[in-house]
């Protein structure tokens, strides 16, 4: 075991991934967050994609792609190495991505993406590295719905063309079940919930303390601090000395979050810009979001507004309202979801991106994702995840780092 003490911040996808990473290599973490315990916040309640680069045709370089594909063929095997649990029956079928009139590319050019996005997929699981996936990617392809195989899926006007692409999706809530036990049953790993983290400072002897709310938590002498917060990270970067590569924004987003029993409702993506999804995953779970009702508030400060009145009860039945709404318009079946399910919540968290502007605007950097950055200084890691499915990769990799 290794006499050096590192501190995580943030206990989300990345930061227990980090941990864990770290303690199976001997290191003794001490790991802090702010909610009442860990896998609490963004990380349980999103849509568990794990990005493979279909849903950015307006960034035609496919560098967003390029960058995701590496986490999401490792996702799987990582995850199962830090939990001991396989993600196969908590997965999604294949996405089917329906093309709005609006959307910022049109139907030929996202045939045109996507075939591409599928070749550099396919080039990467024969070389080795798909066999991890949520499926078999060595073969992948994409297949456009015929006329009558839309009808099937929505009978909306609105769709002009749809896509079966070989990703999936996993369920946030249960990966944040399996993530935590195996934190909580880590003896290296120590836990610190409830802390609110202001900053990060150096001291004279090169290693850190961390300033944090409530006082009387003994928080210093780190030999390394790896910042793996996600709305709070960019206020303790600038304690540091480190800002954003480039613009940045938050958004606060709600989505519907439901346990059913199997219905004949399909997972689909209405895209490319403002719109919205539907995901069933293996485990029963439903995830629906409508972008323009889910999106409560954005702004491009340090930090964001963290007030209890953008969540409030009410703003949130209004997100229930108005995506059970807008999503019924293209699918029938999730009025009839909204009526049987067993269990139906709205839970909202902030996204943390490099970029701003409008998803309905095409040159808008938020189409492009590949900007996500790990900068190191002299022992202190800041790792931006970029995607909810790079985080188990990134965090293999703060830890081959810091234990080189």
């Amino acid at each position: 075991m290794s006499d050096r003490r590192i501190a995580v911040l943030g206990a989300g996808m990345l930061g227990c991934c980090t941990a864990l990473e770290l303690a199976r290599r001997g290191q003794r973490v001490t790991l802090v967050d702010r909610a009442h315990d860990v896998m609490q916040r963004a990380s349980r309640w999103n849509e568990g994609k794990i990005h493979l680069g279909f849903l950015y045709p307006a960034d035609p370089s496919r560098n967003t792609a390029a960058r995701l594909i590496p986490g999401a063929l490792a996702f799987k095997a990582l995850v199962k190495r830090l939990t001991g649990r396989s993600l196969d029956a908590l997965a999604s079928d294949d996405d089917v991505y329906m093309i709005h009139r609006r959307s910022v590319v049109d139907a030929e050019a996202y045939a045109e993406y996507a075939d591409s996005i599928a070749d550099m997929i396919a080039d990467a699981a024969r070389a080795g590295q798909g066999e991890t996936y949520l499926r078999d990617l060595r073969s992948a392809r994409v297949h456009r719905l015929s006329g009558s195989e839309l009808a099937d899926l929505t009978a909306s006007d609105q769709v002009v063309a749809g896509f079966r692409v070989p990703e999936r999706s996993v369920s946030t809530v249960a990966v944040a079940d399996a993530i935590a036990a195996a934190v909580r049953a880590e003896p290296l790993i120590e836990v610190n919930t409830g802390v609110q983290v202001r900053a990060v400072c150096r001291r004279d002897d090169g290693r850190f303390d961390v300033t944090s709310e409530p006082d009387g938590i003994e928080l210093s002498r780190f030999d390394r601090v790896v910042n793996a917060l996600w709305e709070g990270r960019p206020v303790v970067d600038a304690a540091m000395g480190i800002t954003p590569p480039a613009p940045w924004s938050h958004r606060l987003r709600a989505a519907i979050y439901a346990k059913a029993k199997p219905s004949a409702i399909r997972g689909a993506t209405v895209c490319t810009g403002p719109f919205g999804d539907i995901k069933q995953y293996g485990d029963g779970r439903l995830y629906l979001s409508w972008y323009e009702a889910g999106l409560l508030a954005q702004g491009s400060e340090l930090a964001p507004p963290l007030t209890e009145s953008l969540t409030s009860a009410e703003r949130l039945a209004r997100v229930r309202a108005e995506t059970f709404a807008a999503l019924s318009r293209f699918f029938p079946d999730v009025a009839r979801v909204e009526a049987s399910a067993e269990s139906i919540e709205v839970h909202a968290g902030w996204v943390y991106a490099i970029g701003r502007g409008s998803l309905a605007d095409r040159a808008s950097a938020l189409h492009r994702r590949d900007q996500f950055t790990m900068t190191e200084d002299r022992g202190y890691i800041s790792v931006d995840t970029g995607k909810y499915s790079m985080a188990p990769w990134l965090a293999e990799q703060v830890a081959v780092r810091i234990c080189a």
